[in-house]
Protein backbone atom coordinates (compact mmCIF):
# COMPACT_ATOMS: atom_id res chain seq x y z
CA UNK A 1 0.00 0.00 0.00
CA UNK A 2 1.15 3.46 -0.75
CA UNK A 3 0.09 6.75 0.58
CA UNK A 4 0.38 10.15 -0.91
CA UNK A 5 -0.87 13.48 -0.22
CA UNK A 6 -2.71 15.24 -2.81
CA UNK A 7 -3.34 18.52 -0.39
CA UNK A 8 -7.00 18.04 -1.11
CA UNK A 9 -6.60 19.48 -4.29
CA UNK A 10 -8.16 17.62 -7.55
CA UNK A 11 -5.30 18.93 -10.10
CA UNK A 12 -2.73 17.35 -7.79
CA UNK A 13 -4.78 13.78 -6.89
CA UNK A 14 -4.55 14.07 -11.20
CA UNK A 15 -1.01 13.98 -11.02
CA UNK A 16 0.25 12.36 -8.16
CA UNK A 17 -2.01 8.98 -9.37
CA UNK A 18 -1.32 9.65 -13.31
CA UNK A 19 2.79 9.00 -11.33
CA UNK A 20 1.57 6.24 -9.30
CA UNK A 21 0.22 4.19 -12.26
CA UNK A 22 3.67 4.47 -13.79
CA UNK A 23 4.87 2.37 -10.80
CA UNK A 24 1.54 0.46 -9.71
CA UNK A 25 0.03 -0.14 -13.33
CA UNK A 26 -2.40 -2.91 -10.94
CA UNK A 27 -3.88 -0.47 -9.06
CA UNK A 28 -7.13 -2.07 -7.30
CA UNK A 29 -8.43 0.97 -5.44
CA UNK A 30 -8.09 4.47 -4.16
CA UNK A 31 -8.95 6.01 -1.36
CA UNK A 32 -9.44 9.49 -1.32
CA UNK A 33 -9.37 11.43 1.78
CA UNK A 34 -12.03 14.12 0.15
CA UNK A 35 -14.46 14.16 -2.96
CA UNK A 36 -11.96 16.49 -4.33
CA UNK A 37 -8.99 14.43 -5.01
CA UNK A 38 -11.09 11.34 -6.26
CA UNK A 39 -12.20 13.30 -9.09
CA UNK A 40 -8.88 14.07 -9.70
CA UNK A 41 -7.71 10.14 -9.43
CA UNK A 42 -10.84 9.26 -11.32
CA UNK A 43 -9.61 11.26 -13.96
CA UNK A 44 -6.17 10.35 -13.99
CA UNK A 45 -7.68 6.66 -14.56
CA UNK A 46 -9.95 7.45 -16.92
CA UNK A 47 -6.74 8.63 -19.01
CA UNK A 48 -5.14 5.88 -18.40
CA UNK A 49 -8.24 3.94 -19.18
CA UNK A 50 -7.91 1.85 -15.83
CA UNK A 51 -11.55 2.63 -14.79
CA UNK A 52 -11.75 -0.77 -13.07
CA UNK A 53 -9.76 0.81 -10.30
CA UNK A 54 -12.52 1.02 -7.07
CA UNK A 55 -12.23 5.07 -5.99
CA UNK A 56 -13.83 6.38 -3.34
CA UNK A 57 -14.13 10.02 -1.42
CA UNK A 58 -14.96 11.84 1.53
CA UNK A 59 -17.44 14.59 1.61
CA UNK A 60 -20.90 13.56 0.01
CA UNK A 61 -19.90 15.76 -3.33
CA UNK A 62 -22.89 16.77 -6.01
CA UNK A 63 -19.57 15.58 -8.77
CA UNK A 64 -18.97 12.51 -6.41
CA UNK A 65 -22.70 11.81 -6.32
CA UNK A 66 -23.20 12.26 -9.86
CA UNK A 67 -19.90 10.23 -11.18
CA UNK A 68 -21.42 7.06 -8.69
CA UNK A 69 -24.63 7.23 -11.09
CA UNK A 70 -22.37 6.95 -14.13
CA UNK A 71 -21.35 3.85 -12.33
CA UNK A 72 -17.59 5.67 -12.08
CA UNK A 73 -16.30 6.87 -8.75
CA UNK A 74 -17.54 3.89 -6.43
CA UNK A 75 -18.59 5.59 -3.07
CA UNK A 76 -18.54 8.44 -1.23
CA UNK A 77 -19.34 8.87 2.61
CA UNK A 78 -20.99 11.94 4.86
CA UNK A 79 -19.15 13.05 7.67
CA UNK A 80 -22.44 13.42 10.09
CA UNK A 81 -21.57 17.19 10.39
CA UNK A 82 -25.08 18.04 12.68
CA UNK A 83 -24.00 15.28 15.13
CA UNK A 84 -20.43 16.44 15.42
CA UNK A 85 -22.14 19.75 16.09
CA UNK A 86 -24.34 18.96 18.53
CA UNK A 87 -21.42 16.86 20.38
CA UNK A 88 -19.38 20.06 20.69
CA UNK A 89 -22.16 21.89 22.13
CA UNK A 90 -23.38 19.48 24.70
CA UNK A 91 -19.83 19.12 25.18
CA UNK A 92 -18.53 23.13 25.90
CA UNK A 93 -21.68 23.23 27.90
CA UNK A 94 -20.97 20.46 30.21
CA UNK A 95 -17.47 22.00 30.54
CA UNK A 96 -18.46 25.40 31.16
CA UNK A 97 -20.91 24.17 34.12
CA UNK A 98 -18.36 21.71 35.68
CA UNK A 99 -14.98 22.28 34.34
CA UNK A 100 -14.71 18.98 32.09
CA UNK A 101 -16.60 17.06 29.10
CA UNK A 102 -16.16 13.79 30.76
CA UNK A 103 -14.29 12.94 27.23
CA UNK A 104 -11.19 11.90 25.99
CA UNK A 105 -9.83 14.90 23.62
CA UNK A 106 -9.51 13.25 20.33
CA UNK A 107 -13.29 11.32 19.41
CA UNK A 108 -14.47 9.23 16.28
CA UNK A 109 -17.46 9.77 14.50
CA UNK A 110 -18.67 7.02 12.36
CA UNK A 111 -19.12 8.31 8.97
CA UNK A 112 -22.08 7.43 6.24
CA UNK A 113 -21.86 5.88 3.31
CA UNK A 114 -24.31 7.33 0.78
CA UNK A 115 -27.04 6.51 -1.57
CA UNK A 116 -25.88 8.84 -4.09
CA UNK A 117 -29.63 8.83 -5.02
CA UNK A 118 -30.56 10.91 -2.31
CA UNK A 119 -27.77 12.84 -2.09
CA UNK A 120 -28.41 16.77 -2.44
CA UNK A 121 -25.98 19.71 -1.64
CA UNK A 122 -23.71 17.44 0.99
CA UNK A 123 -26.63 16.58 2.48
CA UNK A 124 -28.92 13.08 2.43
CA UNK A 125 -33.06 13.64 1.44
CA UNK A 126 -34.72 11.74 4.02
Amino acid sequence: MRRRSANWDQTEALQKVQTMLQAHPNVKGIIAGNDTMALGAWSALQAAKKTNVVVTGLDGGPDVAASILKHGIKATVLQPAAKISQMAVDQADKYLKSGSTGQPEKQSVDCVLINADKLHNFSLDS
